[in-house]
């Protein structure tokens, strides 16, 4: 009886442990894909301020580039953005997100389209994009004018790697912060190899 109750002891020991380890140990990416999906984004992920055009279908978008993807093509399997909270329409319209193909250091190719129903926090769409390039775009579509139309999330350091599309043709763009948008990657095995590991997130 006594062997028992050392046993039964132990087991409830060790699922204690087991509980309290999974519960403090970091996660590495806070949106729940599998581990060896690798999350890109450039912000500090805390919304600063917004911005939108007055007409509807201008583009933001961020640039993932060598530093992100390592030299490396890929697979983009969500992406993801951020709208600032009731500002300048609290109905949240919604956005489109889309991929964008390199081209001579430009958006190219636009590889993919989603509707996204925004609010005041980051949300997802699953994608199944292959990217021939180790560089790739972001972007978010402006649905909507303005006044009714979703503020485009930015905090409060602008970056080099913005880019904004208009008329039909794209510019870097360092005036606002950086743009909250952020993807999952995944590199394409057997294609190269890249530094720094399967399971990394990029934090810039």
């Amino acid at each position: 009886m006594r062997n028992i109750t050392w046993i039964l002891l132990v087991l409830v020991i060790a699922c204690f442990a087991a509980n309290n380890e999974g519960i403090s140990t970091p996660r590495i990416n806070a949106h729940p894909q599998p581990a060896v999906y690798n999350e890109f984004y450039w912000d500090d992920g805390m919304v600063d301020s917004a911005w939108v055009w007055y007409t509807g279908g201008n583009y933001w978008a961020v640039q993932f580039d060598d530093d992100k993807t390592g030299g490396c093509e890929g697979n983009v399997n969500s992406v993801g953005c951020c709208s600032y909270s009731g500002w300048p329409d609290s109905t949240f319209q919604g956005t489109y997100l889309h991929i964008f193909d390199d081209y001579g250091s430009y958006p190219n190719t636009d590889l993919s389209r989603d509707f996204v129903a925004t609010g005041s926090t980051f949300v997802f769409v699953d994608t199944n994009v292959d990217i021939s390039t180790s560089v790739f775009y972001v972007a978010w579509e402006q649905y909507g004018n303005y006044p009714a139309c979703d503020g485009m999330a930015v905090d409060a350091a602008a970056g080099t790697h913005n880019w904004t599309g208009f008329s039909g043709s794209w510019g870097p763009d360092s005036a606002y912060g950086d743009f909250m948008l952020r993807c999952y990657w995944q590199e394409k095995p057997g294609v190269a190899t890249s530094s720094w590991g399967a399971v990394k997130s990029l934090y810039q």
